[in-house]
């Protein structure tokens, strides 16, 4: 995921102890393995050890960028000016689904999508690492029973709070929304079928 603003360019990445595409097994094990790059001549990481670090956005006035961390279920604020500088905060977390991707709207609030709900599964393996391991390789199996389908975006305003949620509680016309962007007073987003 990549964000660019003036003469920077914020890249999120996610690194996978097993393949790309069985990136479902490292989330269920909740490894630390995303990190925040800025590029302005040089390359700074500058956030790191993120749970699945994926969206990320400029805030509108510039002095922060939001960044989405998973299997967190939380969006982060890591100061580039002012005297909060080089710290991160969250923004907002104890989400009700998995965020995915993230943008500015264009009020100066943020679009935050959540790609699925929570699992009432991870919420009982968490205190269980090997438990949790042993279930990430036979997850794909599960999903399509414990993984309950859903379109869901939130409205944040700039500091966070949630001002509205457009949402299909049943997946039946919209489902897994990973990105949304306003253009011209309207919602796009990207889904998976």
């Amino acid at each position: 995921v990549v964000y660019v603003a003036r003469s920077e360019v914020y890249v999120v990445c996610v690194f996978f102890f097993f393949q790309a595409e069985d990136g479902i097994r490292d989330a269920q094990e909740s490894r630390g393995l995303g990190d925040v790059y800025k590029r302005q001549g040089e390359t700074l990481r500058v956030l790191e050890g993120l749970a699945f670090a994926n969206g990320v956005a400029m805030s509108a006035d510039g002095k922060s960028v939001v960044v989405v961390e998973t299997i967190n279920c939380r969006v982060l604020r890591y100061w580039l000016a002012g005297p909060r500088r080089g710290t991160t905060q969250i923004l907002i977390d104890k989400l009700p689904g998995h965020p995915d991707g993230i943008s500015r709207a264009a009020d100066g609030g943020f679009w935050l999508c959540l790609v699925a709900p929570l699992s009432p599964l991870s919420h009982t393996l968490a205190p269980y690492p090997l438990v949790r391991q042993f279930v990430s390789h036979v997850l794909h199996l599960l999903t399509p029973r414990v993984v309950k389908k859903w379109g869901c975006v939130i409205k944040l305003d700039g500091e966070g709070a949630p001002v509205g949620m457009l949402m299909d509680p049943t997946g039946e016309h919209v489902s897994a929304v990973s990105a949304a962007s306003e253009h011209d007073g309207r919602l796009l987003s990207l889904i998976h079928i």
